[in-house]
C-alpha cells in the first residue's frame, strides 16, 4: 500500500527534504536490515535488466529491498518499474522524485528507505556475485559509515586510438585493487557502487543538490561532497575490493566534444567543494592546483596528450565560471548543532 504524500522542497545544504513522492505505508512484517537505492531517469531498456540482477544478491542473515526512484523520466520507465514491484511486491518500493537531478533523486531514496544501511547502484552498473554481501559486511565494521567498491568499465563498442587510459576516472571507473584501505579527500567511493549507514547520511545532511547530475548537465562529485562532510565529522569510509559491479559505457561517451564537457563540469563541481567547505581561501587555492594541472598537461603535449591537455584547459576555465556562482549562490556546510567538524584544505 503506498501513499501520496508532499514532503516540501529540498535545498542546496543537502538536507533531506523533497518534492512530491510516492511514500511507503507498509502493511507487512517484512523489516529489512538494507535498502538498495536505484534513481533512475529514462533508461528503461537498462533498468529492468539492472534491477533484476540486483535482486539475485543474496544477504546471509539479513533482508533487503530495492527502491526505484524514477525522477522525471519522460519513456517507459514507470512501466518497467512496476512491473517489477508486482513481481516482487514485498521488497520492492517505486517512488517518484518531481525535483530533477540525482542528488534529489538520491535523498528521495534516503527518505523511503528502511534499512539501517543504504546502498546506491546506478541504473546502468551491473552488480557481481557477492556485491551486496561485501559492500554491507564493510559498513557492519565499526566506525565505518561509508564503503565502496570497483567500478568496471562495460565498454559500448571499440576505444579509439586516442583514447588514454587517465580518462578512465572522468568515466567513473574505479578499482584501487584487491585489498581493503581506508580513504581520505579526496578519494572516495564512486556513486555508481557506495553505501551508507542510513544514521550518517541523515547525520550529514544528504546529498547537496547544487552538485549531480540534472539532465543534461554533468555535474558530479555529489557523493564526493557528502563523503567530505561525513569524513570531516569523524566517519570512516573504506574501499571495500569484493564489492564489484560493471559499469555500462555508451561509445558515444568516448568523444572528444563529451570528454571537454565533462572536464569543464568537473571544474564547477570542485568550485562549489571548495566554496562549501573552505569558502574564498579554498576558492582562491583551488585555481592555483587547476592552472598547475593545466600547464602539467601542456608540457605533455608532444607526447600525444594534446586532447588531455584541452580538457584540463577547460577544467580550468569550468572552476573559475563556477567560482562566481558558487560564491553568490551556494550555501556554505551546515554541520549538526555542537558537532566540531575537522578542519579541511583542498588538494594542491
Amino acid at each position: 500500500m503506498f501513499l501520496e504524500k508532499s514532503t516540501g522542497r529540498q535545498n542546496s545544504t543537502g538536507k533531506l527534504g523533497g518534492g512530491l513522492c510516492r511514500m511507503r505505508v507498509t502493511m507487512t512484517s517484512f523489516s529489512p536490515d538494507v535498502s538498495v537505492v536505484v534513481c533512475t531517469q529514462n533508461r528503461s531498456a537498462l533498468l529492468g535488466r539492472v534491477c533484476r540482477e540486483a535482486l539475485q544478491q543474496k544477504l546471509s542473515g539479513q533482508q533487503w529491498e530495492l527502491v526505484i526512484v524514477d525522477n522525471c523520466s519522460t519513456d517507459d520507465t514507470q512501466d518497467i518499474a512496476r512491473a517489477i514491484e508486482s513481481e516482487n511486491p514485498e521488497n520492492v518500493c517505486v517512488i517518484q522524485e518531481t525535483e530533477l537531478g540525482l542528488s534529489a533523486a538520491r535523498n528521495a531514496g534516503v527518505r523511503s528507505s528502511r534499512g539501517e544501511y543504504v546502498v546506491f547502484l546506478d541504473d546502468d552498473a551491473f552488480p557481481e556475485p557477492g556485491w551486496l554481501q561485501a559492500i554491507v559486511g564493510a559498513l557492519q565494521s565499526g566506525g565505518i559509515r561509508c564503503a565502496g567498491g570497483p567500478v568496471q568499465p562495460l565498454f559500448q563498442g571499440e576505444l579509439p586510438r586516442w583514447f588514454l587510459g587517465r580518462f578512465l576516472p572522468y568515466l567513473s571507473v574505479w578499482d584501487l585493487g584487491d585489498k581493503e584501505r581506508e580513504l581520505t579527500y579526496d578519494e572516495y567511493p564512486r556513486g555508481a557502487n557506495i553505501g551508507f549507514r542510513k544514521n550518517a547520511l541523515e547525520a550529514a545532511g544528504g546529498f547537496c543538490t547544487d552538485l549531480g547530475r540534472k539532465g543534461n548537465n554533468l555535474l558530479s562529485c555529489e557523493e564526493t561532497e557528502l563523503c567530505l562532510r561525513i569524513e570531516r565529522l569523524g566517519g570512516r569510509i573504506v574501499y571495500a575490493p569484493e564489492a564489484r559491479v560493471r559499469h555500462l559505457i555508451n561509445i558515444e561517451r568516448i568523444s572528444p566534444t563529451w570528454l571537454i564537457e565533462r572536464f569543464e563540469a568537473q571544474g564547477r563541481s570542485e568550485a562549489i567543494i571548495n566554496w562549501r567547505h573552505g569558502g574564498l581561501q579554498a576558492l582562491i587555492q583551488g585555481t592555483r592546483t587547476f592552472s598547475n594541472r593545466w600547464r602539467a598537461a601542456a608540457s605533455e603535449i608532444d607526447n600525444g596528450g594534446d586532447l588531455f591537455a584541452r580538457c584540463q584547459r577547460r577544467s580550468f576555465f569550468g572552476y573559475l565560471r563556477g567560482s562566481l556562482p558558487a560564491l553568490l549562490t551556494v550555501d556554505r556546510c551546515r554541520w549538526p548543532k555542537g558537532s566540531r567538524p575537522a578542519r579541511w584544505a583542498p588538494s594542491r
